[in-house]
């Protein structure tokens, strides 16, 4: 791959282009100058809700995430491509996809949403392998579990939390086939088809299981044996013995070997791992069972009568996809298995093993699907990114080669107790939500807390002549550890916006200082200040303050009254500013003292992000979707990808931006899909991108 490192003016450009360069010089000789191309640079993994195997291309496998979006693989799990997103939810939650045994191009996918006001969700159809999607019955009910009849695939059947749907002709018409209303047949959780009679149906909800024998005309409760109030969460049917059901709910998993009329509790999980969404026989041995729980992967050899774990306690399972061998493969009963498995976890993505699932390794080459809340570059090392994630086992990454690999730096810290991460010249900070500081400290790869606030303790009396004048204020050290919102660096010291105030360090954290603003004691929700510490501007109770002079004199400014108040501001040019409020983005011409609202091109919605830089301005709508503008804010352009498999892209959240120097590369980060870099054109026209591949 060919090398380039520009000289631009800050780091950020420089790792960029020396990551992409070769790529886009390639690229770029192909598609026209013009054109917007992205470059996924992880990090890998995220949280995985449905994964599958086709029967008739074992090779090819599926995955769907918990924003509607569909993976695929044409390697058996070993890379993963985004293919396309089912429905237009970004928080439809994957719950089912299957594959048409007479058209593997055909999918369905089952999804659900948890809305403000209630569930939806609803039934899809892709023609394509998953890339596009259209829908296909059941709009508006939230479909947890989808199952096609093993011994005629026309026949569909959902569980939604309203009930229970059957569709014959493959999902272009549904009927009921549960009773309206009905105060226990709802909630579903799991559903099983009998493998030689289509009209026998096992439906477990929230609260016990059900059976029909004929079609959903009548239904049965199927509970003697189980302990009452169990959430069943799967369902399995031996195909050579139909008599023998498995059932996974919270109080454990059952087996009953007639036809569920009658279960046995199976021991041996421990009760902590008990929940288990999912139970799968290995196809080329029934009596090998796995069960993917909440504590890891389990794994029995004889029917359930006895288990072993497989797999790390930490590993929470959400999917699981046997691999049968390929043919002309011998298996014997001492090595019943030589196909593949593949595991869908919460956190870690897939995990893959050929060993029968006596050794798993990560298997995320392709699939990213992480949720970056916050980004920082270090100037000073132009390839180190640190990125901080949500809902992920590592919530702090970082990257020395600019997203070709990416480690944990996450040591000492809890999850839930990271706000923001910074790059300072002393290295990486992280804003706390408990309050105050963190530094991490490089040598002893650890991090610790940083900062003290410095306060008077009131007058001492003290006697002269002892380094003291009679009367004199003593100072006070307390830990820095108000709740801070925003910080930011100018050459010679920190500001940090607070719940407390506006904060200021001139030691690199260690000490802190109140630099007032107002009479009184206000909130501060965002500060920005200039290279050499002259030109502060804060947001404080949803209005502007402007100190050209360090501090010393503020001057107040407010934005219209439609605006509803002002949540940030930004530098944008020696008297140009830039104010994020509830209803849009609004301009100022004038250092603050006029303001007109972003239009042209631009909707007028809330903004979760804007980035500014000398020839590029971008923003990032809290409704999903990038805008940009090469105009100073004049008129705007929306980042488009028509093109496949990108399209699913176009309308994605994106809540944490950087943008280098020269204005043409950004690093994107994805509410869903990790970390993009953006190579955007350098003239205003709105033009479609398309997808440059690793």
């Amino acid at each position: 791959m060919i090398r380039s490192v520009h000289p631009y003016r800050r780091g950020l450009g420089n790792w960029i282009s020396f990551w992409l360069a070769g790529a886009l010089l390639v690229f770029l000789a192909v598609f026209p100058s013009s054109a917007q191309t992205w470059e996924a640079i992880g990090p890998s993994g995220g949280d995985v809700r449905a994964l599958v195997a086709d029967p008739s291309h074992p090779e090819f496998v599926y995955l769907g995430t918990t924003d509607g979006h569909i993976f695929g693989s044409r390697d058996a799990g070993s890379h993963w491509s985004l293919l396309g997103q089912a429905g237009a939810a970004g928080n439809a939650i994957v719950t089912a996809i299957l594959i048409d045994p007479h058209d593997s191009n055909t999918l369905i996918a089952s999804t659900w949403t948890r809305e403000q006001y209630g569930e939806g969700g609803g039934v899809f159809l892709s023609r394509d392998s998953g890339k596009t999607w259209r829908d296909s019955g059941l709009a508006g009910h939230a479909v947890r579990a989808l199952v096609e009849a093993p011994s005629d695939p026309d026949i569909l059947i959902a569980g939604a939390l309203d009930g229970v749907f059957r569709s014959r002709d493959r999902g272009v018409n549904w009927e009921r086939i549960s009773p309206a209303n009905d105060p226990e047949i709802r909630d579903l959780d799991s559903l099983s088809i009998d493998p030689q009679n289509p009209e026998i149906i096992y439906a477990g909800t929230f609260h016990l299981p059900w059976r029909t024998l004929d079609g959903g005309q009548s239904w049965q409760p199927i509970h003697r044996g189980m302990i009452d109030d169990s959430d069943v969460l799967s369902l399995a049917i031996d195909p050579t013995n139909p008599q023998r059901v498995f059932a996974s709910a919270c109080s454990g998993i059952y087996r009953s070997d007639d036809a569920g009329s009658l279960w046995q509790k199976i021991q041996g999980i421990p009760y902590s791992s008990r929940r288990t969404p999912v139970l799968r026989m290995d196809p080329s041995n029934h009596a090998i069972l796995y069960a993917g729980t909440t504590e890891g992967l389990w794994k029995s050899d004889d029917g359930g009568a006895t288990w072993r774990r497989i797999s790390p306690l930490d590993w929470v399972i959400n999917s699981l996809a046997v691999i049968p061998p390929a043919e002309g493969v011998e298996t014997s009963p001492e090595k019943a298995f030589t196909g593949r498995i593949l595991v869908g976890t919460e956190q870690h993505g897939v995990l893959l093993s050929d060993d029968g699932g006596e050794n798993f390794h990560p298997s995320n080459d392709g699939f990213h699907h992480r949720r970056v809340v916050s980004l920082a570059a270090n100037p000073e090392k132009p390839a180190s990114i640190a990125a901080v994630l949500a809902d992920s086992a590592d919530p702090i990454v970082v990257t020395a080669d600019g997203g070709r690999t990416w480690s944990s730096l996450s040591a000492g810290l809890e999850p839930a107790n990271i706000r923001r991460i910074y790059s300072a010249d002393s290295g990486w900070v992280v804003a706390l939500a408990s309050g105050g500081l963190a530094h991490y400290d490089s040598e002893k790869a650890a991090w610790a807390r940083i900062g003290s606030e410095l306060g008077s303790c009131g007058i001492t009396p003290v006697l002269a002549g002892r380094g003291n004048e009679a009367g004199q204020a003593k100072t006070c050290r307390e830990p820095f550890a108000t709740k801070i919102n925003d910080l930011t660096f100018s050459d010679n010291a920190w500001f940090a916006a607070t719940d407390a105030g506006l904060f200021v360090s001139r030691d690199r954290g260690a000490d802190w200082a109140a630099l007032p603003f107002a009479p009184i004691e206000l909130p501060v929700e965002s500060v920005r200040a200039s290279r050499d510490g002259t030109k502060l501007r804060i947001v404080s109770s949803r209005a502007m303050l402007f100190s050209d002079d360090a501090g010393k004199t503020w001057d107040w400014h407010d934005l219209p009254l439609e605006a509803g108040g002002v949540l940030r501001v930004e530098f944008a040019g020696p008297s140009t500013a830039l104010a994020v409020a509830g209803t849009g983005l609004y301009i100022s011409r004038d250092s603050g003292w006029t303001w007109r609202r972003a239009q042209s091109g631009l909707p007028q919605v809330p903004v979760s992000d804007i980035f500014i830089g000398p020839e590029l301005w971008l923003a990032s709508l809290a409704s999903g979707g990038l805008y940009f503008s090469r105009d100073q804010g004049t008129t705007w352009s929306r980042v488009r990808r028509d093109s496949s498999p990108d399209g699913a892209l176009e309308s994605s959240q994106f809540p944490a931006l950087l943008v280098e120097s020269s204005s043409s590369l950004v690093l994107v980060g994805s509410g869903t899909e990790g970390l993009y870099i953006l190579d955007l054109p350098r003239t205003p026209a709105i033009v479609s991108a398309r997808a440059s591949s690793k």
